[in-house]
């Protein structure tokens, strides 16, 4: 593992921030679904076309993937909570992307080094 001084400027920021964020925040790793339904009650507006609005949280709970429903009261904290898990997401994708082109330029230097051997040995004594 590198020392975080040898991460660039912009790197160790994200990388901070990120931690801050999970420190600080709740979050839920999923996705929120706005949901249009018919309640089935004879009468209800529902019935004439104005559907009842639900809001789920769509994660995945062990192996599987539940639509959880988030009753009105909890709509915004589901919405942070969500929100936050989203914007650490982007966070570790702009780390990642940092990390490949290391990886990629360490791949390069590894070739060159190893092209530079491979070059010695075919001069001959």
């Amino acid at each position: 593992m590198r020392h975080r001084g040898q991460f660039s400027r912009s790197e160790r920021v994200v990388r901070s921030r990120l931690a801050k964020l999970v420190d600080d925040q709740p979050f839920l790793c999923g996705s929120l679904v706005s949901l249009r339904r018919v309640c089935g009650k004879e009468g209800c507006k529902c019935s004439r076309g104005e559907l009842h609005r639900g809001l789920c949280i769509a994660l995945r709970v062990g192996q599987k993937r539940k639509m959880i429903y988030v009753p009105q009261a909890l709509e915004a904290t589901a919405r942070g909570w969500v929100s936050t898990y989203q914007e650490a997401w982007r966070m570790m994708e702009e780390i990642s992307q940092a990390c490949f082109e290391r990886f990629v330029e360490g791949k390069e230097k590894a070739r060159g080094v190893r092209s530079g051997k491979t070059a010695e040995r075919g001069k001959g004594p």
